[in-house]
């Protein structure tokens, strides 16, 4: 599974701002042949994919798409997401996730949230997006008289260009073949998924919907065959379980943010969702990772686990 990160950096907790943009990552990484950027959970913020060269998949949600040079890919804020590379053409990428603190910019984000629910509508090529973040590679490679405004420019013209490309793209497209209901249903769903962090009680939903939470609810299963409980708890239970294999957080992090009142409270609902204790889920996931590795490797991380 090795890859040879030609440049990262990350400030996933402290992200950097540029004139109201949040930096929360970017980066350029050249796959190997079996290269796999496994399942791993974003937080609050978007990201851009840019393909250089190759081909590989990308799974957001468990829906795949098809990536190749040229394509550029969104990702949105609390989805689960996979990178995998053809073998007979490695994928090389660049990286870039943000934010926004500007209000206008952060409600054409939540437009496109809306209206391109499905992860397999988020491709679009754009040929200045992928120069300016080659460019802004470039910039923190080298210490540069006015590369603070460099930067600032950048991310400025990059969101610029990301906002008009989805207005440009036909809205709605993807609820073409469903329902009414399905397509209100979908929005819901995302809803969940993109304020999971923010969400303090299920009836909250009436005030975003315009509909009471009875009928809100009562549609919902009649749609879906799943309760809104059930599918909120759910992603709960999936985001916890990636977060806490991810190891970026502390367990206390990940209950916070997941607005459980006590650390108790999420490990009791934890071990309710995979009848463990989160910790124990973790040794659990070691022990099988051990088990899977080859002798020679597996004999590498038990040396590596007594010395810490």
């Amino acid at each position: 599974m090795l890859s040879n990160y030609h440049f990262k950096l990350e400030y996933l907790t402290k992200p950097l701002e540029y004139n109201s943009i949040l930096l929360y990552q970017i980066g350029r990484l050249y796959c190997t042949e079996s290269t796999l950027i496994d399942t791993h959970f974003h937080l609050n913020w978007f990201e851009l994919t840019i393909v250089t060269d190759g081909s590989g998949t990308v799974t957001t949600n468990g829906v795949a798409s098809p990536i190749r040079r040229g394509d550029i890919y969104l990702s949105f804020p609390y989805e689960s997401h996979k990178i995998e590379t053809n073998p007979d053409e490695p994928l090389k990428y660049d990286f870039f996730a943000f934010h926004s603190n500007r209000e206008h910019v952060r409600s054409e984000l939540s437009r496109i949230v809306e209206n391109y629910c499905s992860p397999d509508k988020r491709l679009f090529q754009d040929s200045r997006i992928r120069t300016l973040i080659g460019n802004a590679i470039a910039e923190f490679g080298a210490e540069q008289a006015g590369k603070e405004e460099v930067l600032n420019a950048i991310f400025q013209q990059t969101l610029i260009y990301l906002i008009r490309n989805f207005q440009t793209a036909t809205q709605g497209k993807e609820y073409d073949t469903v329902t009414q209901p399905e397509a209100f249903c979908y929005r819901v769903m995302h809803y969940i998924d993109s304020h999971i962090d923010s969400i303090k009680n299920l009836e909250e939903l009436a005030d975003v919907t315009g509909y009471s939470y009875g009928y809100l609810s009562t549609l919902f299963k009649k749609t879906t065959s799943s309760t809104l409980a059930q599918y909120y708890y759910g992603k709960k239970a999936e985001i916890a379980r990636l977060l806490i294999l991810e190891k970026r957080l502390k367990i206390s992090e990940i209950a916070e943010l997941l607005n459980y009142t006590s650390v108790y409270a999420f490990s009791k609902a934890f071990r309710s969702w995979y009848g463990c204790s989160p910790r124990n889920y973790v040794r659990q996931a070691e022990s099988a990772e051990s088990d899977r590795l080859p002798p020679s490797e597996g004999l590498k991380k038990e040396y590596h686990n007594q010395l810490n």
